[in-house]
């Protein structure tokens, strides 16, 4: 049973990335950090960025500010021909704490806080795929290259060079 990748990316949220009032950030931010997390999975799984096609379910759950600290976890979850399957939470592990006389002042948030979810598919094309996989089956060139080997002597019907 082949194991899929999970990734974890940390952030600091900048005060700079807040787009409204109150020093709150758009949840496109967030989304970015969904796309960067699905950018790594499918390098590790196939050995390329291929593409966050679409998103299938996204839930903006808690507020996010300048200053919080971010957990993004993607894990793929399925795998098709081309498609990868992917799950994404984004958790609050740390923000500032509301303290007038230590302005610099944060708390670790135990446990986290689920502040988004999502989940997506990405795309990345047979041509790009570089990575072999347990679970796959063979394409027909593959199929008829191996026969063709065999045929030859060149490999045994096992996989095996032949000692001729």
């Amino acid at each position: 049973m082949e194991i899929l990748p999970e990734v974890k990316l940390r952030v600091r949220i900048s005060s700079s990335d807040a787009h409204y009032a109150g020093n709150l950030v758009d949840g496109a931010h967030i989304m970015q950090l969904f796309g960067d997390v699905a950018t790594e999975l499918t390098i590790r799984y196939d050995g390329d960025e291929g593409l966050l096609r679409a998103y299938n379910d996204v839930e903006f759950l808690e507020p996010v500010h300048g200053g919080d600290f971010l957990e993004v976890i993607g894990k793929i979850i399925s795998v098709g021909n081309t498609s990868r399957k992917i799950i994404f939470e984004a958790f609050k592990i740390i923000s500032p704490a509301s303290n007038p006389e230590h302005e610099s002042a944060c708390d670790v948030l135990t446990p986290p806080i689920l502040v988004a979810k999502a989940v997506g598919t990405a795309v990345v094309t047979k041509d790009k795929q570089r990575k072999k996989h347990e679970n796959e089956e063979p394409s027909e060139e593959e199929i008829l290259e191996d026969f063709k080997k065999i045929k030859s002597g060149e490999a045994s019907r096992m996989g095996q060079k032949s000692s001729s």
